[in-house]
Parts: C-alpha cells; sequence; structure tokens
C-alpha cells in the first residue's frame, strides 16, 4: 500500500469515527480523541518540513506560527470547536514579549495554535523533545527546552532564551503553572518563578493570556470531549520598567490575582457537567440542604401530594452517580 493510500484510509477511518461519536454519545470521547491526534500527528510533521524551510529563508521565529494555525483551521472545525478571543491585538502588537497562560488540558496545545502570534515560540519539558511528530517539529522549530530537574540547565536554557528574543525580536509563551490543572472549577495552580524571572532580566513586558475554564467541554477523567467556543481574554502587557528582582514576589501575585480574577469572569457560571468526585465535599452539602428543605416541605403538604411537585426541577445526586448534578431552582 502507498503511502498516499496508507495516508487515506487513516483520514477516512478518522472521520468516521468522528461521524459516529456525534451520534452515539459513547464513543463521543475517543472518536474526537482519534481526530485530535491524528490530526496534530499530520499537523506536526507539516511543521517539521515547513520549518526546515523557513530555516533555511533565514525565517525561523515563523515556524511555530505557521504549524499552529494549520492545527487550529484544520482541528478546530473537526472537532466543532470555536475560539472567542478578546483584546488579540495586544499579542499582535507587542513584540518581544513574555505570553503567560493558564494549562488546564493537552487541549492547549489547539488553543495555542489559535493564540500564536508571528515570531513567537514555546517553552516546554526537555522530555517532549522525544515524543513522535510533536517533538521533532518542536526541535527544529526552535522551542525552548527546560530541564525541571537540574536547576543549572533551566537558568542556562532560559539565558538562552533571552539572547534569541533580543536578536531575533521573538516572544516566548509559558505557562507558570508548570503543568495541566485538570481543574473543574475556575481555579489556578501556584505560579513558577521563571517566566518572572525571565521577564525582569530581560527587561521585555508579560501579556497574561485567560483561557476560561472548559471542563464542561474536555474531561478525560470523565470521558467528555463536547463542541463549543474557547472563553479567551488577552490582558493589558505588564510593563518591566523600574522593576527590579526585589519585585519579584510582588509581580507573581499581582499578575496571578489578576488572572484569576478575569478566569472566573469569563468561566461559565455553572459548569454543564459537575465532577462528582472532584466535589463531594460541596455536593454533599448542598444534598444535605437539599433533604433538609424537601422534609419541611413535606411536612407542610398533604399525604397525598406528589413529591415531585415539592421537588420541582431539584436533582439530588450521590458522590457515585457522575451522570447526574444538582439543578437548584
Amino acid at each position: 500500500m502507498s503511502f498516499l493510500s496508507t495516508v487515506s484510509l487513516i483520514i477516512a477511518i478518522t472521520l468516521s469515527f468522528n461521524m459516529l461519536g456525534s451520534v452515539f454519545e459513547p464513543v463521543r470521547f475517543w472518536s474526537r480523541v482519534l481526530v485530535f491526534i491524528v490530526t496534530l500527528s499530520f499537523c506536526a510533521s507539516y511543521g517539521v518540513v515547513t520549518s526546515i524551510i523557513l530555516s533555511l529563508l533565514g525565517k525561523r521565529s515563523l515556524c511555530q506560527w505557521v504549524a499552529g494555525r494549520a492545527f487550529s483551521t484544520v482541528a478546530g472545525p473537526l472537532l466543532g470547536l470555536k475560539f472567542e478571543v478578546e483584546n488579540e491585538d495586544t499579542l499582535k502588537n507587542t513584540r518581544p514579549a513574555i505570553l503567560v497562560a493558564n494549562h488546564q488540558t493537552e487541549l492547549d496545545v489547539l488553543i495555542l495554535g489559535r493564540l500564536f502570534p508571528r515570531h513567537c515560540s514555546v517553552t516546554a519539558k526537555s522530555s517532549l523533545k522525544y515524543v513522535p511528530f510533536l517533538g521533532w517539529f518542536m526541535l527544529f522549530s526552535g522551542t525552548v527546552f527546560v530541564d525541571r530537574g537540574n536547576r543549572g540547565k533551566a537558568i542556562k536554557a532560559l539565558d538562552g532564551a533571552i539572547a534569541d528574543m533580543k536578536k531575533a525580536q521573538q516572544s516566548v509563551f509559558i505557562f507558570p503553572e508548570g503543568t495541566r490543572s485538570y481543574s473543574t472549577t475556575p481555579n489556578l495552580l501556584p505560579f513558577k518563578r521563571g517566566a518572572f524571572h525571565l521577564a525582569l532580566q530581560s527587561g521585555f513586558p508579560i501579556i497574561p493570556v485567560v483561557v476560561g475554564n472548559y471542563s464542561h467541554l474536555y474531561s478525560p477523567k470523565n470521558r467528555r470531549f463536547e463542541s463549543g467556543a474557547f472563553k479567551i481574554k488577552v490582558l493589558d502587557k505588564i510593563d518591566m520598567t523600574g522593576r527590579s528582582a526585589e519585585d519579584l514576589d510582588e509581580l507573581i501575585a499581582n499578575t496571578r490575582s489578576e488572572m484569576l480574577k478575569v478566569l472566573k469572569e469569563i468561566s461559565p457560571a455553572v459548569p454543564a457537567v459537575a465532577d462528582v468526585d472532584d466535589e463531594n465535599t460541596q455536593l454533599l452539602s448542598a444534598e444535605n440542604s437539599v433533604v433538609g428543605d424537601t422534609a419541611s416541605s413535606l411536612k407542610r403538604t398533604s399525604t397525598d401530594t406528589d413529591a415531585s411537585a415539592v421537588l420541582g426541577n431539584t436533582a439530588v445526586t450521590t458522590p457515585g452517580d457522575q451522570s447526574k448534578v444538582f439543578e437548584l431552582q
């Protein structure tokens, strides 16, 4: 079987699974994961080729923008995902800069593809360079790899990033939480210092980017992968003029506080589906409240009153039942 035939077969199978997933809920999660992985692999392969060509043309700083846009343009429609970005001009008009964003799940790579401005690269843990397709692309496209287990190497990598940023007027994209949070509520993990050290040492501004919580769209723990829109807000840049290393802790605290505030503002007020295992305390508290209110109501009604009339739209769930949520009216 020729290479093109193999590619065509893979695409046909992937699209068939995606169509089945749109009809049959049990296979929806895995069908969309398959579409995501296959599309990412092909776009990463495309990125390797374009990175080599662009590097030869002296345009290496465009590599990740080209591949990222290809990925978001192809995968977004296939998965039924849209991007609502507010204040995006700040990303386009500020260069170089340190872009920092909250890190939720593996799906953030798709959001990166849509957000990436020209002349920007990511920082990533060094182990990612060994991942097939994606790692190859990252190697060729100028990713800043950081060895988290070796502070000396990490500092050296960031020093090299500053030199490249100044030489090529190139920005970098960093997740200051350092790892995926998988949070089902609008929240942030503690920020690590790397991005802020980089900003203070280079003098380049920080641009915070906040992605609303999207656990109602994607949650690997609950096998959920739905269509919908990502709400994203780019905040005003934070100037480093007049700041020193002594301002590091205050800079981190203020940036995180502002990002958390915006995260809560743009995230869904009530998640479409609650993750019961992660919120047992809240659910049990709510359940006790419902039971208490229901008992009081039943006492005030006659014995032949239909209990459903008293409960209305209130659905009571137990910690072991992840298919229901409270819909308190």
